[in-house]
């Protein structure tokens, strides 16, 4: 018992300090150009949950994600804010969809988890990591040609 309660308060003290850690990781001065965005075929309904524990980096996703032409029909919390690396996923079984999220907002990471759920109106998810700065994610919305 003592031994399952000194593991858990290591775990709280290492999550607790984390943050004052990966703040003194090197962040380059300006962030890299991006290639402009083309623009979506059709609407893709997304949904954008915040995994780092940022205040409001989902809204702010939220805004730039409705400004370049995706449909954002949910926006919260991930389940926890653990996540080191910004994230989308294919909920929906097509990858093209996915992918052309991860373009428009320039999001290196793409995995397809596709679930048997008839009520999830979501075809793709975005994971908010830790990431989000140094890959320019909350950057002014790019211009769709």
């Amino acid at each position: 018992m003592w031994a399952l309660a000194a593991a858990a308060s290591a775990i709280l003290l290492g999550s607790a300090l984390w943050p004052h850690f990966a703040a003194d990781a090197p962040v380059p001065r300006t962030a890299p150009e991006k290639a402009p965005a083309a623009p979506l075929t059709d609407p893709i309904r997304v949904e954008i949950l915040n995994g780092c524990g940022v205040t409001q980096v989902a809204a702010r996703l939220r805004n730039k994600a409705r400004v370049l032409g995706l449909d954002v029909i949910h926006e919260g919390n991930a389940p926890s804010f653990d996540h080191l690396h910004t994230l989308v996923i294919d909920l929906s079984g097509d990858l093209d969809r996915a992918r052309q999220v991860a373009k428009v907002l320039g999001i290196p990471h793409l995995i397809q988890q596709k679930l048997e759920d008839p009520f999830r109106l979501a075809d793709v998810s975005i994971v908010i990591g830790r990431d989000y700065r140094r890959i320019g994610l909350l950057d002014a919305a790019q211009r769709s040609q």
